[in-house]
């Protein structure tokens, strides 16, 4: 039986180490899981960051290329307004400034000179069209009123005009459609007038009262 002695020590030796390797082995696993997870934890929370960082960068750019397509949209209806307003009240101040030499036009042409000036009152529509779209109601409609104004006063004066140069009309009716022209004529302007300040309403221009000049002639070209 004492010879067994060592074997059985050995034996039990052996399982020992065996337990322990088995032990160690199993720890070793538990340990290398458990990193594991944890890797897999934190490689998911950055890939969460990571998106919603993407995700808020993304909305960052369409908010931004939304800001700038509503900047660039606004400019360009705000421009398109300017010009079209503007183009209205030139072509008023054209016109007015030829009504203002009506003393220069003779008998033979007055039909020819009311029919031109007629032309270029129509083409001004095209204008007041456009901006029935771009701008505010209240800008058309100005502008609408100071082409009703222009035409009145273009017949009023080729109406003067054929009582001065009548050989029968007298003074009085002479001063009576002179004075009529005249308030026409500043019809016109307070129109022209009408049509800038709604103009520069819906456009939110502002003005210094000081920079206004009451002699000066109504254009949005000093707006």
């Amino acid at each position: 039986m004492t010879q067994w002695l060592p074997l059985l020590a050995s034996l039990v030796v052996a399982v020992a180490a065996l337990v322990g390797v088995l032990v160690n082995n199993r720890t070793n696993r538990a340990a290398v899981d458990a990193a594991d997870e944890r890797s897999r934890i934190t490689l998911d929370a950055a890939d969460e960051r990571n998106r919603v960082t993407l995700d808020a960068a993304q909305r960052n750019v369409e908010l931004t290329n939304t800001a700038a397509g509503r900047r660039e949209h606004d400019m360009w209806r705000r421009e398109s307004v300017l010009a079209a307003a503007s183009s209205v009240v030139s072509t008023s101040a054209d016109v007015r400034r030829q009504l203002l030499a009506c003393d220069r036009w003779d008998a033979d042409e007055l039909d020819l000179i009311s029919q031109d000036v007629l032309e270029t009152i129509s083409a001004a529509r095209e204008f007041i069209s456009s901006l029935r779209v771009l701008a505010h109601r209240k800008v058309p409609n100005r502008c609408e009123d100071l082409m009703r104004t222009l035409t009145a006063a273009l017949n009023i004066t080729v109406q003067r005009r054929r009582i001065e140069l009548d050989s029968e009309a007298t003074g009085e009716e002479i001063a009576e459609i002179q004075a009529l022209w005249s308030r026409a004529i500043e019809n016109t302007v307070e129109e022209e007038r009408s049509v800038i300040n709604a103009t520069r309403v819906d456009l939110e221009i502002k003005i210094s009262a000081d920079l206004h000049s009451p002699t000066a002639e109504p254009t949005l070209a000093r707006a």
